[in-house]
């Protein structure tokens, strides 16, 4: 502001004290002419130095504006570590919730975070936030009294004297408090910004506290983990180990008593056999002899008896006679002396036949006696021989029950080897060719393989210079065309990506413009990781592409040059479930609207479900549809885990598997909206396993394998007159349908008579009564030409799944088997669809790391049904 002479009465100079600027008058002496020329500089040299003050106050601000952005970023520093420590506090919560003895020391943290004030670590933050705005000013005005301490470029003296008007020296009044308040106040606010240093100092002080307090508690908690799953598992094998021993004391002493059982009856079994043995050829034609004897010698006295009988009914006779002839002396005296000769004659002869009498009983009461004894011998024979023949007829039947067992152990034995030890395809042998393998003599070969889409490096391979003079005269050698060959290599190496973003400082004075500009971070895929997307896209290709462990993956890496811990990579495997898990419930819901699907399962580890009472066991699940596989890991193996896949299946799906009951309990569930078709290649197994080390079923088996294999001949030659797009087929479609209904109806009416025939504990008989009791299921495809007769597709798609198992003993925990599920079902989606996996990954990281570390929200540009072309020749696998 220009002061002209004749508005005051005195003249009035700028004066720099330690009170500040303030205007004093100027005494001129009275009368002294007024020079209005020198009056006019020197206002206008107010004005430049006024101007001058007024630039370096705007370079004061700037600088008061730099410095509460360098405050701005360390509170926004603060509040990141805060809320780090919110976080690991959460996580430390999450952990030590599980562990029942670590309550109080919850407890304890609780109130270490209470009075911490973590709750309102935000809040204090934004207040410090909002008090560095307020301080900007104070700031801008100390730094403008810190640089108005210098001496104001004083103005020439004035000759005349000015006198201020009152609205000028109100204006110095006002400036002057102002000036004095601005000092408190800058005082102050130094004073509260020292306080809210230490404040924050002690905040960083109680975060680190905390943060340490945390890492105790989760390593506390993981060593309590660690420590009762190791208990579980020895006391599990203690248990196991008991039940071992009792049941091999307990099968040690059977045993011993069956072996002294065996001897015993091995010694009789002997003695018997000896007695058995000998009889015949001594004592029994003894006996035999003695018995004719006897019987003779019976015939003999009951002779003699009859002789007696006779003798004496004649001597009652002779007797009568007597008494009759008694009147006749002489002629009964004749008589009487012929009859006393005669009786004479007989008593010599009764008494040689006494005595004949007495021997022969006598040797018949001996021999009475010898065959009693025989006979006692014969009985105690004859029971023995009973006892042995039971015996026998026992061990007859336990010899045909073990013969059957031993039968059936021969059969899961030769399946067991079969499955072990055989081969994997079931195909049968087919006759062997006259031509060797490989490349015939005098056949055209196909040449060798053309990779136009290999870069190239030509490297120049030249003699050395001795060698290019010839060595006689001296004269050097001339060009001479060059011979050019071709070497395929490989090259995988881990570099280390330096990113450097230079800044920019403004140069100009507009206020509205950031004071520096630089290019915006990288993004990364998880914070503060070392890592790239393409480190992780490769990680996540070895191990669930190529089906190697983490551990493997690591040793992998580190022959490439990049060490890596394999803890590392386990602790990752959970940071991509969230990344993925929509792409696996795309596929879910995309395979939901097919209409014919495929369905196995097969088992699987968890080992964190392994218990007390609860074993390690869980089930990896396979849905396949035409263009997708979903994979789920479930603990069970009920219909429920099949309703987590196949829940949402459209009407009359078509779902080709095997003759589990879990499906068929899904069927029912579902109320008949799902059909099941069975695989033929199950049935033709149950033949094979049948006869498996039965050498008298092999005709057998044979028999109805080939029928099967017919079956399998007439459905080919169907397909191949067979257009679903059109809705009548051909003639040759219908015929070829005819001629396998035909065989089809013949082969369930030979199962129905074969059956008929056999009794019901015949071996045949379960593999025929499971045919006819699935003939429902098994005609599914007669009617349905795409259905397919077997579930091979979902069996070859478990392979790897399986590989992957053996490989890292399945999963360590259910996140880890919710992650693998996830993998494998995205992996095998785009493997069906013939993309790169490992171009796939890469972008799709990089794509989640650009949206703030989320999946993007159109998921259309990644599911390869909903891909444009020029994409998936972009993602096409290079095979």
């Amino acid at each position: 502001m220009v002061v002209l002479d004749e508005d005051f009465g005195t003249n009035l100079t700028l004066v720099e004290g330690n009170g500040g600027v303030r205007l004093s008058p100027v005494s001129v002496p009275e009368h002294a002419p007024r020079d209005w020329r020198s009056q006019c500089e020197r206002e206008r040299a107010r004005a430049d130095a006024a101007e001058a003050r007024a630039e370096e106050l705007r370079w004061a601000e700037v600088a008061a504006r730099s410095d509460g952005g360098s405050w701005k970023s360390r509170f926004k520093a603060c509040r990141r570590r805060l809320s780090e420590a919110v976080e690991e506090t959460k996580e430390a919560r999450r952990t030590a919730r599980d562990v029942p003895s670590l309550q109080a020391e919850v407890a304890r943290l609780e109130t270490l975070l209470s009075e911490a004030g973590i709750a309102s670590a935000f809040d204090t933050a934004g207040a410090l936030r909002k008090e560095n705005a307020r301080l900007r000013k104070a700031l801008a005005a100390s730094k403008a009294r810190e640089g108005a301490t210098g001496p104001w470029p004083a103005p020439p003296r004035r000759r005349t004297v000015l006198e201020p008007s009152p609205d000028q020296k109100e204006t110095v009044r006002s400036l002057r408090t102002e000036l004095r308040r601005l000092d408190k106040e800058v005082v102050r606010r130094d004073k509260e910004n020292a306080r809210l240093n230490t404040r924050l100092d002690q905040e960083k002080e109680r975060t680190e506290r905390i943060r340490e307090t945390a890492k105790k508690l989760s390593s506390e908690s993981l060593r309590l983990h660690r420590e009762v799953r190791i208990l579980g598992d020895a006391e599990a094998r203690a248990r196991s180990l008991s039940d071992e021993v009792f049941w091999l004391r307990h099968a040690l002493e059977v045993s011993k008593a069956g072996k002294e059982k065996l001897k015993a009856r091995l010694a009789k079994l002997r003695a018997a056999g000896a007695t058995l043995s000998k009889l015949p050829s001594d004592e029994a034609a003894q006996l035999r002899a003695a018995l004719r004897r006897s019987r003779r010698q019976k015939t003999t006295i009951e002779a003699l008896r009859k002789d007696n009988g006779r003798l004496r009914r004649t001597m009652r006779k002779l007797e009568t006679r007597k008494a009759a002839l008694e009147v006749q002396p002489a002629k009964l005296r004749a008589i009487r002396k012929a009859l006393e000769s005669e009786l004479a004659g007989l008593r010599a002869v009764r008494k040689t036949l006494s005595k004949s009498l007495s021997v022969a009983d006598a040797d018949l009461r001996r021999a009475l006696r010898r065959s009693r004894r025989q006979k006692a011998t014969i009985k105690s024979l004859s029971r023995e021989n009973a006892r042995l023949r039971k015996g026998a007829k026992t061990s007859r039947n336990r010899i045909e029950t073990l013969e059957v067992q031993l039968e059936r152990l021969r059969a899961t034995g030769a399946v067991l080897s079969r499955a072990l030890y055989g081969r994997k395809s079931e195909q049968q042998d087919k006759p062997g060719s006259e031509h060797k393998r490989g490349q015939q003599r005098g056949a055209p070969g196909h040449g060798r393989t053309q990779r136009p889409g290999l870069d190239e490096r030509t490297e120049e391979h030249n003699p050395p210079p001795d060698a290019c003079v010839c060595g006689r005269c001296g004269q050097p050698y001339a060009p001479n065309g060059a011979e050019e060959s071709t070497l395929v290599e490989i090259e995988v190496k881990a570099y280390k990506r330096v990113i450097r973003r230079p800044r920019w400082r403004r140069t100009c004075e507009c206020a509205s413009s950031p004071m520096e500009v630089s290019a915006p971070p990288v993004p990364r895929l998880f914070p503060r990781t070392l890592y790239g997307t393409s480190f992780w896209a490769r990680f996540l290709f070895e191990h669930c592409a190529c089906f190697r462990p983490v551990h493997r993956v690591a040793a992998w890496m580190s022959a490439q040059g990049l060490t890596v811990s394999p803890g590392t990579l386990a602790d990752s495997l959970k940071r991509f479930v969230p990344l993925l898990e929509p792409l696996a419930e795309a596929i879910l819901a995309h395979q939901n609207k097919a209409a014919l699907r495929h369905a196995d399962e097969t088992s699987w580890r968890v080992q964190e479900l392994r218990g007390e009472d609860r074993s390690s066991r869980a089930w990896l699940w396979v849905s396949v549809s035409n263009d997708a596989v979903s994979f789920h890991i479930d603990p069970s193996r009920s219909a429920e885990a099949a309703q987590k896949l196949f829940g949402d299946a459209l009407l009359d799906t078509v779902i080709v598997c095997d003759r589990y009951s879990a499906y068929k309990r899904l069927a029912r569930l579902r109320e008949g909206k799902v059909t099941l078709a069975f695989c033929w290649s199950h049935m033709r197994r149950d033949f094979v396993e049948c006869a498996a080390g039965q050498v008298r079923l092999t005709d057998w088996c044979q028999g109805w394998i080939e029928r099967i294999a017919s079956v399998y001949r007439l459905n080919e030659a169907r397909l191949a007159h067979y257009d679903p797009v059109i809705k009548r087929q051909t003639p040759a479609f219908d015929a070829a349908q005819g001629a396998l209904k035909a065989a089809l109806d013949g082969l369930f009416a030979e199962a129905a008579r074969e059956l008929a025939g056999l009794p019901d504990q015949a071996r045949q008989g379960r593999a025929l009564r499971s045919l006819l009791n699935h003939r429902e299921g098994l005609s599914v495809f007669v009617d349905r030409p795409q259905v397919p007769l077997d579930n091979n597709r979902a069996e070859r798609l478990l392979r790897g799944p399986a590989i992957g198992r053996r490989l890292s003993f399945g999963s360590d925990s259910e996140d880890g088997a919710r992650f693998t599920a996830i993998m494998y079902s995205v992996v095998g989606t785009l493997s069906m669809n013939g993309i790169d996996i490992l171009s796939w990954l890469d972008t799709w990281l990089a794509a989640c790391a650009e949206n703030d570390r989320k999946p993007p929200d159109d998921l259309s540009p990644w599911l390869p049904w909903s891909m444009s072309e020029e994409r998936r020749r972009e993602l096409m696998a290079p095979a």
